[in-house]
């Protein structure tokens, strides 16, 4: 398979937000956010649809199998108004 067909056509950006409000461009392919469980959620930065945001419990699978399944974890949305939703990571069983 080509590079073309592996490469995502969408790119997202990503900014965090100092104490006085402004986005600070973040340069990255992927943003992970440490929940203070010590769990983690991994965010790319690349999709295939402009609309949509992928979010990975535990880190994004670089490959297949075992390993990956192991590192995966599960992630619980609770709605919390129009435009918010609770996202917990729990391990797998």
């Amino acid at each position: 398979m080509s590079d073309q067909y592996d490469a995502a056509p969408f790119s997202h950006r990503a900014y965090a937000v100092d104490d006085a409000g402004r986005e600070v461009p973040i340069e990255a392919r992927a943003i992970v956010v440490r929940l203070a469980s010590g769990e983690s959620v991994e965010i790319p930065l690349d999709g295939y649809d402009a609309g949509d945001l992928l979010i990975y419990g535990g880190r994004m699978p670089e490959e297949d199998g075992d390993q990956a399944v192991a590192a995966a974890r599960r992630l619980l949305v609770a709605p919390g108004a129009t435009n918010l939703i609770a996202v917990s990571v729990v391990p797998q069983d």
